[in-house]
């Protein structure tokens, strides 16, 4: 992959539209700081957020859009918003009912990209409970006649492996537009970013800059931001970019917001993209047990069922609404269905 233009500031994606290749990461972004970090990004120039139901904090990223739209300093229309449906939420009816929550917390009436958040298929209010009556196929046709009614203008997947994804596209009428999976020189997945590429789907990466875990003092990410001056940030999530993959660095420091943006008035060299490229250890930030590509895969193989039959017990007695994390009826005891 080699080195692009500094002055590419988008992708065109598989539906004929433009995804900006830097945008603002919510997920751990707590609630009663993210509203302000979503302002500061707007301001500093961000025109893409990325969210999801699952981070629980989807209306109050809403408010801060719709202040935003209410001022008049943007349109709906200059930003590419986000967001990704929840494990539980296979089902059509469920699909809808999903997609319709996370437009009234957002306060939008389309999301320009709507993805599956793991390809996985639990049964409704559950964690890691397989649903034998529903199917990753049957939940890609619900977000086919979303998209068709306008609801969404994109639709693509989140942490799918190239074999989740070539299963999808060979039963999909509508291409996944969007693949978005951890990406940083810890954890460059080159081959499947180079098969996602090959296939017209395009990347992007969450934890871009690995939570900083070893990532930004690592002694290669340092010299390169050196030689460039630059900060160790700056020139990993240039790195992605350069590689045609889209970033979404979460922060909440205003100065960080702004900086993280700042990847376009330089560019890395080849020597320099290899370097980046060589720090590669595997190390992922993704804990979940469900994940079934990555570096994690063999252990959650082993681990994925223990923790299934040890939950079910719980599930006899209790739904977990994710969509509503936080808020009341999150749980709820499951004979009051």
């Amino acid at each position: 992959m080699s080195p692009g233009s500094t002055a590419t500031t988008t992708l065109r994606l598989n539906n004929g539209r433009d995804m900006p290749l830097v945008g603002l990461g919510t997920w751990q972004a707590a609630r009663g700081v993210v509203g302000a970090a979503v302002a500061d990004a707007l301001r500093a120039g961000y025109t893409h957020v990325d969210c999801a139901a699952a981070y629980a904090n989807e209306f109050e990223v809403g408010d801060a859009l719709h202040a935003a739209f209410e001022r008049g300093t943007l349109r709906r229309e200059d930003v590419f918003v986000t967001s990704k449906l929840w494990n539980d939420r296979r089902k059509p009816e469920d699909v809808r009912a999903g997609l319709r929550q996370t437009l009234e917390d957002l306060r939008l009436e389309y999301l320009d990209m709507y993805l599956i958040h793991w390809p996985v298929v639990w049964k409704r209010g559950t964690l890691m409970q397989d649903d034998p009556d529903a199917s990753l196929a049957e939940c890609w046709e619900a977000l086919e006649r979303a998209m068709d009614e306008g609801l969404v203008r994109g639709i693509g997947v989140s942490n799918f492996s190239e074999r989740q994804l070539a299963e999808l596209i060979r039963v999909a009428r509508v291409k996944p537009a969007v693949n978005q999976i951890e990406i940083h020189p810890r954890l460059p997945q080159t081959e499947l970013v180079r098969y996602c590429q090959s296939q017209g789907v395009q990347v992007t990466a969450y934890s871009p800059l690995a939570r900083g875990g070893g990532l930004l003092d690592h002694p290669a990410v340092v010299r390169v931001a050196t030689r460039l001056g630059v900060t160790p940030a700056q020139a990993a999530l240039r790195w992605n970019v350069q590689n045609g993959v889209v970033v979404i660095p979460k922060s909440v420091t205003p100065a960080r917001i702004a900086q993280n943006a700042d990847i376009f008035g330089f560019e890395l060299g080849a020597d320099d993209m290899d370097e980046l490229e060589a720090v590669n250890d595997g190390v992922t930030t993704s804990a979940s047990p469900w994940s079934d590509s990555g570096p994690t895969a063999r252990r959650n193989r082993v681990l994925r069922p223990i923790l299934a039959f040890v939950l079910r017990p719980f599930f006899w007695l209790v739904r977990v609404d994710v969509q509503r994390m936080g808020r009341s009826g999150f749980i709820r005891w499951a004979w009051s269905e």
